[in-house]
């Protein structure tokens, strides 16, 4: 894989290539010298930059005079260069001083304004990024882009209602530009802060907006279900979670908690009871159960833990050490109960999810990757935790 210098010194050659070009074009003899100044100073300020003194370099190109198109072509690369290394406030002087040059085009200045733009996002000037990209929303070139940029925003400074009128925007400039996933996230987290807020039914409202998006999404139902627990509406909170446990026995270790947690009039009745039996009657909710229970020190109830003993016998590695000839008496429910603690450092050992998209692991579920920004891609890594002693 290329290194860091080896990208930079690409980058230099393609800026001593396009200079190249620049006094090919306009070396002639009789030019004016306000041009040939122009030009020699862009030839010390690469010489500077071949001396890995960018500060330098720096002052020279923003002091440059009049530049040809083709010099600000290469400045603006330059400082996109700049940003990919890190360097985003040399990045930053070179496109300001591009965007404030008199001399350019329309065109150019929006390109190096887009490119400012992106300067002040990877350094967090948010504020400062937003008021680009405002004006270059209408921009031929630049401005879906400049919309998704504004999106990035919204996300990183929690600005949801913001975010669901920009999808709309997207969407009526480039239909499908923005998927019904993400817009249903969008309402989920407005949802969330209506929770927070103590606004069940505002939160009731995003919720429903969500489902209208995009039917049968984990992360609605799971709210959907905090909201009729909430509302006391245990029958309806536990026929969610019983459809979402079928569907999707690898979130059990979400989903068991909600249903333990139930009122205590409903906790050992036969709803939640049934529920939990249907649940481990496959081998994937078996597990699902087994590791949930792993997991949550908090959830003791006697139905479950004899479920996490079944799992257990079933495991070569781990089955000796129940009490011979019954997996479910008092026993083996004792020293199933000895080993949680273990277990559960064993299985905290290692990412509980996982970004299929980036590989970001985390303890905690993500809707959106801390990593890459994606949504709906970090998923549990249920299949191979234990996978050493679970075999």
């Amino acid at each position: 894989m290329p290194t860091e210098s080896a990208f930079l010194f690409a980058g230099l050659l393609f800026l001593a290539a396009a200079l190249g070009y620049v006094f090919a074009r306009f070396g002639d003899s009789d030019e004016e010298d306000a041009e040939q100044s122009a030009r020699t100073n862009f030839l010390r300020g690469f010489r500077y930059l071949l001396n890995e003194e960018s500060d330098r370099a720096v002052d020279v190109f923003t002091g440059a005079g009049d530049l040809s198109d083709d010099a600000m072509e290469t400045q603006l690369a330059l400082g996109t260069l700049f940003r990919r290394r890190g360097e985003v406030d040399r990045a930053i002087r070179l496109h300001e001083d591009l965007v404030g040059r008199a001399s350019s085009t329309v065109a150019q200045r929006e390109a190096a304004s887009f490119a400012l733009a992106e300067d002040y996002l990877s350094a967090g000037l948010f504020d400062r990024a937003e008021a680009l990209l405002v004006q270059l929303r209408s921009s031929r070139a630049h401005g879906m882009e400049a919309l998704g940029r504004l999106l990035r925003i919204c996300e990183v400074t929690s600005d949801w209602d913001r975010a669901v009128d920009l999808c709309a925007e997207l969407n009526r400039a480039a239909p499908g530009r923005v998927s019904p996933s993400q817009l249903a996230h969008y309402y989920c987290e407005l949802a969330e802060v209506a929770r927070r807020d103590q606004l069940p039914d505002l939160a009731g409202e995003m919720v429903s907006q969500a489902e209208a998006s995009e039917p049968a999404k984990v992360r609605t139902a799971l709210i959907r279900a905090d909201l009729d627990t909430a509302s006391g509406r245990p029958a309806e909170a536990i026929a969610t979670l019983a459809r979402l446990g079928q569907a999707h026995p690898a979130l059990l270790g979400e989903i068991l908690p909600r249903l333990l947690v139930l009122s205590p009039a409903l906790r050992g009745g036969p709803g939640v009871g049934q529920v939990i039996d249907q649940l481990a009657a496959t081998p994937e909710g078996l597990r699902g159960i087994a590791l949930g229970v792993i997991r949550d020190s908090r959830i003791t109830e006697p139905q479950a833990v004899r479920y996490l003993v079944q799992f257990l016998a079933g495991q070569p590695a781990l089955g000796e050490l129940l009490a011979p000839g019954d997996g479910e008496s008092g026993q083996s429910l004792a020293r199933v109960q000895a080993l949680r603690p273990l277990l559960h450092k064993i299985l905290g050992a290692g990412a509980r999810f996982q970004c299929e998209n980036c590989g970001y692991g985390s303890a905690v579920m993500h809707w959106q990757c801390p990593g890459c920004r994606s949504w709906d891609t970090v998923q549990p890594v249920n299949s191979t935790v234990l996978a050493g002693i679970l075999s």
